[in-house]
């Protein structure tokens, strides 16, 4: 008996590892066989012509929808929400287009759900009766999650994806590609996708990353359309759900510490009052708050800013300060540190702010020196204020505090105040982090 129902559990599990594990990407319609019974009428010859109704007996093959799985849509629910998590972030407007079925919903609800704060994502549910319209709806989106497939049979998710494609190039749709897993598979490794003349010169062109997924991680790769080597750049952990970088979590905090000690102790001295603003993930807390603990200004206060300029601009108007360190990093990509600065340099110029702004590194890296970030109204005022940064030159090994000039809409550096040098152990983190 005992024997009995431990086969029974091992039979179950292995069905649900098996149906979580790959066999749920790939479902395709089942062919079965089944006796039909129906009714014909028939004429006999006989001596006597009459009609006689008898029940004939007919096989025939049904194809049947195969029944889904709470493991075919848990699987959806987890790759849909380590992607949007981890990687549709990157880009500030995501489309993410699928087809009207379960999975497909639930792979697509769960990547928009898990966007962080500052990306905006919506949902294109693709008409295949109208491929001009939903490419239309896709266009302004700076990435396509093409999240084709679920429910749907390969060669039907496969046209799907191909008409798709031809009607977005059409629009002049310039963003990047992301790709589901099973649209990877239906279309052969974009084989397909590549021998139509539709969308092939269009996808040579444009930025493309697939998704895929093994026992333990899902991986991010960017394909190569010309060679057709897929190159991994991210990979996150089933099991924990985070990210595999080349740096912890304790390293990161400690770089961060280090660098807010630095800005507190060379940047902050002489000031009467500092503000330092920042976001709210645990990069930027480590930094401010090390640079709140160490400041050698008289008064120092940590404004966090969650998107509300108008907030934020009350705030520092109401404490009054002579610097304002803006201390923006983290886990934020490039675009938003650059949406989120310029927003404290808009709301500086609104309250006829004439103190100094401070400027951390990852500032001026993510905004390439402020150039994606001042246009002509905003550089002639910030023109009018010193402007100093923490400015590591890993290289050689030191980390300088530069006071800088505008020139046009991004900084030149001008003078260099104090020039430090960098331990072996931060540069070592330094270099991890900005190769990840």
């Amino acid at each position: 008996m005992k024997s009995g129902i431990l086969a029974v559990i091992g039979l179950i599990v292995g069905i649900a590892i098996g149906a979580l594990l790959g066999g749920g990407l790939l479902a395709t319609p089942t062919t079965i066989t089944t006796t039909v019974v129906q009714t014909s009428t028939q004429t006999v010859a006989t001596t006597v012509t009459q009609t006689v109704t008898q029940t004939v007996p007919v096989t025939q093959k049904v194809t049947a929808t195969p029944r889904l799985s709470a493991a075919d849509v848990a699987l959806r629910r987890e790759l849909g929400s380590l992607v949007g998590r981890h990687f549709l972030g990157m880009f500030q407007t995501v489309a993410v287009v699928t087809q009207p079925n379960t999975l497909c919903s639930a792979l697509a609800a769960s990547a928009l759900a898990s966007l962080p704060p500052y990306s905006r994502g919506y949902l294109v549910m693709y008409n295949a009766t109208a491929p001009d319209a939903s490419a239309q709806a896709a266009a302004g989106a700076s990435a396509v999650f093409l999240a084709f497939g679920g429910e749907e049979p390969a060669a039907v998710a496969d046209k799907s994806l191909r008409d798709f494609l031809a009607a977005l190039a059409k629009t002049g749709f310039n963003g990047a590609l992301v790709v589901h897993s099973r649209a990877w598979a239906v279309t052969n490794g974009f084989k397909t996708v590549l021998n139509d003349t539709r969308t092939a010169d269009f996808v040579k062109r444009r930025a493309v990353y697939v998704v895929t997924l093994n026992a333990t991680h899902v991986i991010i790769s960017q394909f190569n359309a010309t060679t057709g080597a897929l190159t991994p750049r991210l990979y996150v952990d089933r099991r924990t759900g985070e990210a595999v970088r080349r740096y912890t979590d304790a390293e990161s905090l400690f770089l961060r510490s280090a660098v807010g000690r630095v800005a507190s102790a060379f940047l902050f001295q002489g000031y009467g009052k500092v503000a330092i603003v920042t976001g709210m993930d645990p990069a930027c807390v480590a930094l401010s708050g090390a640079a709140y603990a160490a400041s050698r200004a008289n008064s120092t206060k940590i404004i966090v800013y969650s998107g509300d300029a108008k907030a934020l601009a009350q705030e520092i108007a109401a404490y009054g300060p002579d610097a304002v360190f803006i201390a923006f990093g983290g886990d934020m990509p490039s675009y938003a540190i650059s949406q989120a600065t310029r927003d404290v340099l808009t709301a500086l110029r609104n309250i006829n702010y004439t103190g100094d702004v401070l400027l951390h590194a990852f500032v001026l890296r993510a905004t390439n020196l402020l150039s994606t970030v001042l246009d002509s109204d905003l550089s002639q005022w910030l023109s009018q204020r010193t402007v100093k940064g923490v400015a590591p030159d890993l290289a050689n090994r030191r980390v300088n505090i530069v006071q800088f000039t505008v020139a046009g809409n991004r900084l030149q550096p001008q003078t260099t105040i104090t020039s430090l040098p960098m331990p072996e152990t931060i540069a070592d983190i330094l270099t991890r982090v900005l190769a990840s």
